[in-house]
């Protein structure tokens, strides 16, 4: 009877200590459950200047998934564990990482993370003009400055101006420094080039196209006065004038008053549209003076203007002396040196 109550208690202890059937110890069984995400991230830079290309790397725990907000607007923008996104305007910008796992979802904000600054504005500029040439010389200048909102020229002849890409004409000889200062958002800049513009003064006797710079309508008439600067005792003289056929008409030539004495002078004009030419001559009558010496208007040639709006058209005179060239003659006949010669510029305005 003893040994039956020992060995059902012998039983009934190892049924209880789990020893029962296979025996030996199970502490290395299966593995813990899943743990849960945590969303952890970094960024490099964390400011700059726009644009700003910033890489964001996840070193989230327990992820599989990385998923990100770079500017705090509640959309996705990216996935990846390292990813990279360029902030293009200025501001302070919340970063938000989404990790996913087998264990859940963890989410984690960083308010005002990255912070992109104004980038200072680049100032440039250009002309497709001549930056070299005779009195009034006018030039175009084309403004190719970025991220800027307001633009002060300084020409170098003391003239400024703020318009974005000014027209300016200098009057006076000489060698000038041209700057550009912008204005933006993130600051301003100034460019500037030393001795840009060059400036020569007419060497007379010289024949001037007066205005040298004239706006006109297509289908306009216009007038252009020959002039003489510099001459004492020229009785006569011939100007040859070359122009653009196709974007002008030749009306006619009247004489001016630089000739007259106590008649009107004579003048006689050849026209050869053919080759773009106009020949003009001109003189006192005989034993009747010129009435001016020094600068005076020869003639006044008029023209028709046709062609697209915003052409630049140029009027040539011709410098050359002798033959049917340009040339000057004083009372007795005798040639007088042309030095210079001034050309026109006739802008297509509307």
């Amino acid at each position: 009877m003893f040994k039956k109550s020992l060995s059902v208690f012998l039983l009934f202890f190892m049924i209880s200590c789990g020893g029962g059937g296979g025996g030996g110890d199970d502490s290395g069984g299966t593995s813990p459950t899943n743990e849960p995400p945590v969303a952890i991230f970094s960024a490099n830079p964390l400011s700059g200047g726009a644009p700003l290309a910033v890489t964001f790397t996840s070193t989230s725990t327990n992820a599989t998934t990385h998923e990100w907000d770079f500017n705090g607007d509640g959309i996705l923008d990216a996935s990846g564990v390292i990813v990279q996104y360029t902030y293009n305007d200025a501001g302070a910008y919340s970063v938000s990482l989404t990790a996913t796992g087998p264990g859940g979802t963890d989410s984690t904000t960083k308010a005002n993370y990255i912070n992109v600054s104004p980038t200072p504005p680049t100032a440039f500029f250009s002309t497709d003009d001549p930056t070299t040439g005779k009195k009034d010389l006018r030039v175009e200048f084309v403004n190719g400055s970025v991220r800027y909102t307001t633009s002060l020229w300084d020409f170098g002849d003391g003239n400024t101006s703020s318009d974005t890409n000014p027209i300016h004409t200098y009057t006076t000889s000489g060698t000038f420094d041209v700057g550009l200062s912008v204005t933006g958002d993130g600051g301003t800049e100034t460019y500037t080039v030393p001795a840009y513009i060059t400036v020569e003064d007419v060497q007379t006797p010289a024949f001037v196209l007066d205005p040298k710079y004239l706006e006109v309508s297509s289908g306009s008439s216009f007038s252009l006065d020959v002039k003489v600067l510099g001459v004492t005792g020229m009785a006569a003289a011939q100007v040859v004038i070359f122009y653009d056929n196709s974007l002008m008409t030749y009306d006619s030539v009247t004489a001016g008053d630089f000739l007259k004495g106590d008649t009107d002078p004579l003048i006689v004009t050849t026209s050869n549209p053919g080759v773009n030419r106009l020949i003009i001559y001109t003189s006192s009558l005989s034993s009747d003076l010129p009435s001016n010496d020094g600068d005076g208007v020869i003639a006044t040639v008029n023209f028709t203007l046709n062609g697209s709006v915003d052409t630049l058209v140029g009027i040539n005179l011709d410098p050359s002396a002798g033959g049917t060239g340009s040339l000057m003659l004083d009372v007795d006949g005798g040639d007088i040196t042309v030095n210079d010669a001034v050309e026109a510029y006739i802008l297509i305005s509307e």
